[in-house]
């Protein structure tokens, strides 16, 4: 062969070389399109949403002030720093430069001022950590201050709270779909997503926000709405789906024997509640009611069955094993005593139970309402039926037989950060009409202890005052947790940089792409 003739075949060679790295390179910076499968997603508004799904829209499309991030500490993003004075009363922050709406409209401090006082006129479930008589301002554009009446040892948690999503100011009707040209124009955050598309019931479909003040690899994301947990796990070993959260601990087994997919597990405070009304009237008013199905219930076999032994059986209150430093592991709980469970339901007058047990198709619930019915079943005192519903019906207070107003349910408690966030929400006596204490247990000194560990910043004294509330709960909680339990998720092993949060709605987006 001529040297000329090798000459020119090394350059062909070579520029066919740089032509790969140079679609190799642009495909790298393509970061795709990911499909996520999950719920659907019924209350859209960013200052009411509750579930993981809606919580995924909306931080698709909006930011924080400041977020939690995975290991529960707190982290900036609209604010870049921020600074608590001597006395703990006030909060100032510093906004972020060059953020803009996906209108275009820049971010101001206005915006975060109206956004938190939008918080208490729609009476948005942040409240339980910020209260409602903190106040906030803006002394300019690009710092806002909040001002609190006492000391709130976890008041940062509640700016960075699910439903703080900072929306422009002065918009009314944020997520709300419009007719017309323009149907998305209220969903207007300054998210790394736009929505271009949304249908009740199937998705929600994003483009990359190519205006975002920060780094996002992904082309575009899709929310695909399959409630039946199984039916995901289908879509997600199909290949339909590229991420799934909400994964039943039944099914692991079966992805982990999948080619083309891993199993994600988080230790959390994730846990299901069984409770009773504790309201006049209602099934859990007498407190040996309460007593009896706590000794109905064999924990130990619920975690064995449901979740092959993954889980953790704690205390049946909130302050999970996760939070190390404040779980109290020297309290003896009620062990599985059925004679004792019926000569309470004696005592109380009520002879044999009988009820309802309503729970949400998601997770492994509907199989723990089973094994629950069977448990109780054996005692010869307790019989119940059962009814499931779809997630985000049973979670839509506005429908009938929903997880707020049933007398007998089973709920599914997402991660928190803090044991603080789950008292203040479910188990003190604010949340009977406004927030989420759906087994209406008003208890005066579970109140004050509560109250007293809001504003204790010290965490051995903290530590004291949840032991005491731990008792309390043994004594005369309405509610019984079998288990908390690890978080599943699954991810086809294509897909990069993706960090499942312990709250799974709030996984961050931002850094993961296709391979």
């Amino acid at each position: 062969m001529a040297l000329s003739n090798v000459r020119v075949l090394l350059k062909t060679a070579a520029l066919t070389l740089i032509l790969f790295i140079l679609a190799a390179s642009a495909a790298a910076q393509s970061g795709g399109v990911l499909r996520v499968g999950m719920s659907e997603a019924v209350v859209l508004d960013p200052a009411l949403h509750t579930n993981d799904s809606e919580t995924a829209l909306n931080r698709a499309l909006y930011d924080y002030l400041v977020e939690v991030l995975p290991d529960s500490t707190i982290g900036a993003n609209l604010a870049t720093s921020w600074t608590v004075s001597d006395d703990g009363l006030t909060y100032t922050f510093a906004l972020r430069e060059g953020v803009t709406f996906h209108d275009g409209a820049p971010l101001t401090s206005a915006d975060v001022v109206y956004t938190f006082n939008r918080l208490k006129e729609v009476g948005s479930p942040a409240l339980n950590l910020l209260g409602s008589s903190y106040e906030v301002s803006a002394p300019d554009a690009s710092t806002v201050v909040f001002t609190i009446p006492s000391v709130n040892a976890d008041f940062i948690y509640g700016v960075a709270a699910r439903q703080a999503l900072i929306i422009k100011d002065g918009e009314t009707s944020p997520n709300m779909i419009m007719d017309g040209d323009n149907p998305y124009v209220h969903f207007n955050g300054t998210g790394p997503f736009i929505l271009t598309n949304f249908s009740p019931g199937a998705g929600a479909r994003f483009e990359r926000n190519l205006n975002y003040w920060g780094e996002v690899k992904l082309d575009g994301m899709e929310h695909i709405y399959i409630n039946d947990a199984v039916a995901q796990v289908d879509a997600l070993l199909s290949g339909e789906l590229d991420f799934i959260f909400k994964v039943p601990s039944g099914q692991i087994d079966r992805i982990e024997s999948a080619s083309g997919v891993s199993v994600i597990q988080r230790a959390t405070s994730q846990h299901p509640v069984i409770r009773v009304r504790t309201d006049a009237g209602r099934l859990g008013e007498d407190v040996r009611v309460r007593q009896a199905l706590k000794y109905a219930t064999d924990r130990e076999q619920l975690n064995d069955i449901l979740l092959q032994g993954r889980g953790v059986v704690g205390n049946n209150d909130p302050i999970a094993p996760v939070f190390s430093f404040f779980f109290d592991s020297t309290i003896e709980n009620q062990t599985y005593d059925p004679a004792r469970a019926c000569e309470l339901l004696a005592e109380a007058g009520v002879g044999t139970l009988t009820a309802t047990l309503y729970a949400p198709n998601a997770f492994e619930y509907p199989d723990l309402a089973a094994v629950l019915q069977q448990q109780w079943a054996e005692t010869g005192c307790i019989k119940v039926d059962i009814q499931i519903r779809e997630e985000g019906y049973y979670y839509d207070v506005s429908n009938p037989d929903n997880y707020f107003d049933v007398d007998l349910g089973i709920t599914g408690w997402g991660d928190r950060p803090s044991p603080q966030i789950l008292l203040r929400e479910a188990y003190v006596e604010a949340g009977i009409s406004t927030y989420f204490n759906e087994s209406r247990f008003s208890d005066p000194e579970v109140e004050a202890l509560v109250q007293q560990a809001s504003q204790t910043t010290d965490n051995e004294a903290r530590r004291a005052i949840y032991a005491q509330i731990s008792r309390i709960f043994l004594e005369r909680g309405p509610i019984i947790i079998p288990y908390f339990a690890p978080l599943f998720g699954a991810v086809r092993d294509n897909v990069r940089g993706l960090e499942m949060a312990p709250f799974p709605g709030l996984t961050d987006f931002r850094s993961v792409s296709l391979g």
